[in-house]
């Protein structure tokens, strides 16, 4: 026997179990049979591992490219998609290493790697340029693709974005203990989450399937540097709720006007990190000539 051979692990799963991210996908599967409108599924090959995209709108329609939050999937873009198809071509990713049909690959977010997984997928799918927008920590990765390519980004929109300022230290603290508590825990950051915002309750239901089955990422978001930042250089929309427990909604847009050209800022009132129904707000800059 080779006493020099050593054995390499096999990754840890994203999931707590195969049963677990099998609940998951089959309600995510129900979910996408709801969906009125055509609608077409593929997968597509990266250096990080297949890549589940949903793709919907006519091809000759500006393309826009959808990044959900953590702990989530392209069902959750499911009362914007329709509309957003009348006037865009548009790609729903589902994250790698989350609650999806995509590889559990989590690269560093220290790194590029993310930037370069997405710069993969425009390659993938023959898209040269194309608008992004992201929610949460997929606001993050608009972000950080936006800076490390932004010749490849037409428009970029923020929902609640991580990557601006610091994640607030208590959230996390409290995202590490509430994790640990099954159901309840579930529950309770949601509450956090939310605030007082009354979401649907399949939405609900869904979310507290994805936080018994799947383990969220929990360490910390890098910010990105004022020279990042600096790229973006095509026009930004940031939509903010003004109750956001999570990120520190007047740092960011503080960071935003300092060193963006002309960053368009919406807040939200009685609104927390759960941004939705914004598509008035969107598609009227989406069609904004540049």
């Amino acid at each position: 026997m080779n006493s020099n051979r050593r054995i390499k692990k096999e990754p840890a799963s994203v999931f707590r179990s195969k049963k677990g991210r099998q609940r998951i996908i089959e309600q995510y599967e129900k979910l996408l049979s709801l969906f009125d409108f055509l609608y077409f599924e593929q997968y597509v090959d990266t250096s990080y591992g297949p890549t589940y995209v949903l793709e919907s709108g006519a091809q000759d329609l500006p393309p826009l490219f959808l990044f959900h939050g953590s702990s989530s999937n392209s069902a959750s873009w499911f009362a914007d998609i329709k509309e957003l198809t009348k006037t865009c071509h548009v790609f729903a990713v589902d994250l790698i290493g989350d609650a999806g049909h995509s590889a559990e690959t989590r690269p560093d977010m220290r790194s590029d790697g993310y930037a370069v997984w997405i710069g993969e997928i425009f390659d993938a799918l023959g898209v040269r340029k194309a608008s992004v927008m992201g929610n949460s920590l997929g606001a993050w990765m608009c972000l950080k693709f936006a800076s490390v390519f932004p010749g490849k980004v037409d428009k970029a929109v923020l929902l609640a974005a991580s990557g601006i300022a610091p994640v607030r230290p208590s959230f996390v603290f409290q995202l590490i203990l509430y994790s640990l508590r099954g159901r309840k825990g579930a529950e309770a950051i949601m509450r956090m989450v939310c605030g007082n915002d009354s979401l649907p309750q399949e939405v609900l239901a869904y979310t507290a399937i994805i936080s018994e089955n799947y383990l969220p990422y929990t360490g910390n978001v890098p910010v990105l540097r004022d020279s990042e930042l600096a790229r973006l250089t095509m026009p930004v929309l940031y939509i903010a709720g003004e109750d956001d427990k999570l990120t520190n909604v007047p740092k960011c847009i503080n960071r935003l006007k300092k060193l963006l050209p002309q960053p368009t800022i919406s807040l939200l009132k009685n609104t927390g990190h759960v941004v939705y129904n914004v598509l008035d707000r969107v598609i009227p800059f989406l069609q904004t000539r540049t």
